[in-house]
């Protein structure tokens, strides 16, 4: 038996080569075409000036094939920022040169900010990235807003500062909504100390809790009513459904001791 196991052996690796060789290749996978709808850069990264309270950016785009294309749509990723396309329809033919400008809106913001822009064409969806550098806004600005909203509490909707609390809301619910008039209080980095985290309750909340404070504030607090009917921005629908997302979106009652 011990005669024969070299042979056994060979005979199996033979057998091992052949089933082997039998066997079909793998192909690579494929390689998606380049997008005939090449633009300057996919990403701009631009700083503002401290007194800035917009920012525009072009976009230029070439078309690298031989027929001409179409593009529908450019759309920005959220409310503050607008475009405008050179025409409509928007056709490049070949070898073309095109622009659009986007400009966005950074009344109240700070820090650094992504925008994203939607280019919609045949060959398929192209995402353009829009890094803005904010730089802090002064102190005693800051520091004077704060003073005039303990006095009155609804003054957030009026004047300037309606731009950043009343006017991004319009129109908007749910989710939507409280990113455009909420986040930018109680979902920013430097939140104010008198502003409380949203993330952590310190009583029970329900629906009615967060009705109440939606669409009533609180007197003595920065806390503004956002009802319409107490001089707010925001309809009957559009509280029911804010009160909805919160009830559901943060903690209803206080972390156990």
């Amino acid at each position: 038996m011990r005669k024969c196991r070299p042979i056994f052996l060979f005979g199996l690796l033979l057998a091992g080569l052949a089933a082997g060789a039998c066997r079909p290749a793998v192909a690579p996978p494929p390689v998606a075409p380049a997008h005939p709808l090449v633009w300057d850069a996919m990403t701009k990264t631009l700083a503002t000036a401290p007194d800035a309270q917009s920012v525009s950016v072009s976009f230029t785009v070439t078309n690298t094939s031989d027929r001409p294309l179409r593009i529908y749509d450019v759309r920005p990723s959220c409310g503050c920022t607008t475009v405008e396309l050179p025409r409509t329809p928007w056709i490049l033919a070949p070898g073309e040169k095109g622009s659009f400008r986007g400009t966005v809106d950074i009344v109240g913001k700070h820090g650094e900010l992504a925008k994203m822009f939607y280019a919609s064409s045949v060959p398929g969806t192209q995402t353009l990235t829009l890094i803005l550098n904010v730089p802090e806004p002064d102190p005693q600005a800051r520091a004077g807003n704060q003073q005039l909203a303990t006095a009155d509490r609804q003054a957030v909707f009026r004047g300037t500062c309606a731009l950043c609390h009343a006017e991004p809301a319009k129109g908007l619910m749910g989710a939507e909504l409280f990113a455009a008039a909420c986040a930018i209080c109680h979902g920013s980095d430097r939140r104010a100390s008198m502003v409380p985290d949203l993330e952590v309750a310190k009583e029970k909340r329900d629906a009615a809790w967060w009705a109440k404070w939606i669409t009533e504030g609180k007197e003595g607090t920065l806390m503004p009513a956002f009802s319409a009917q107490r001089g707010g921005p925001l309809s009957d629908e559009q509280a029911a459904s804010l009160t909805d997302y919160v009830a559901t979106q943060f903690p209803s009652e206080p972390p156990a001791p």
